[in-house]
């Protein structure tokens, strides 16, 4: 007699499953995924309860990279600096590993911005306060912040890209907290230092 095999799913039930006969769209995201990393992230098995929650990140995600006004390492910069902010692990681990790998930050740099300390750069300094500013105001950031980042070599554009990137991060750093995802295993070496976050969540 054949056993049903259980689902793999987060702590509060969530699937960390692949869907069945995906639709095109969430497929390439699968396949993206294998090729990109190797294995497909817990994060876009989780997203993809959803299709328009999943397809609505990574082409945000894709977007950035592609057409974006902001570096493929400035980009990491703003979204490590919210995951610390929100006190995701899964997403400060995956960036974390993300710009070691993908991005070439230096490993200074990431350690600062896990431990909201002073970058090597004046400059990623100035998106990173920025980035948080944006973020814990809503947007509603005063003349002196928009100028400091103005005059640290930024303009209207990246501003605007600031936001995108902290809204990537909303959907992600949301999800895996409602979820309690479980981080994958490629990152998890990443996790360690981050027992600091005061969350109970990942």
């Amino acid at each position: 007699m054949e056993t049903k095999t259980e689902k793999k799913q987060t702590l509060r039930g969530f699937d960390l499953e692949l869907r069945e006969n995906p639709s095109k769209e969430v497929q390439a995201v699968y396949d993206w995924s294998s090729e990109t990393f190797g294995f497909i992230p817990n994060l876009t098995k989780l997203l993809s309860g959803s299709e328009a929650t999943l397809l609505s990140y990574i082409h945000a995600q894709w977007n950035l990279d592609k057409i974006g006004s902001l570096s493929p390492e400035e980009n990491n910069i703003v979204q490590l600096s919210i995951a610390v902010e929100n006190e995701c692990k899964y997403c400060t681990a995956g960036h974390t590993l993300a710009g070691k790998v993908f991005f070439g930050s230096a490993e200074e740099d990431l350690a600062a911005l896990r431990s909201k300390t002073a970058l090597s750069s004046e400059k990623f300094d100035a998106l990173r306060a920025f980035a948080i500013s944006v973020y814990q105001k809503h947007g509603r950031v005063n003349d002196t912040e928009l100028e400091a980042f103005r005059n640290a070599g930024y303009n209207n554009a990246q501003a605007l890209d600031v936001i995108t990137n902290i809204a990537v991060k909303v959907i992600s750093n949301f999800a895996n907290q409602l979820a309690i995802n479980e981080v994958d295993e490629p990152m998890q070496p990443f996790t360690e230092g981050l027992e600091v976050f005061k969350t109970d969540y990942r």
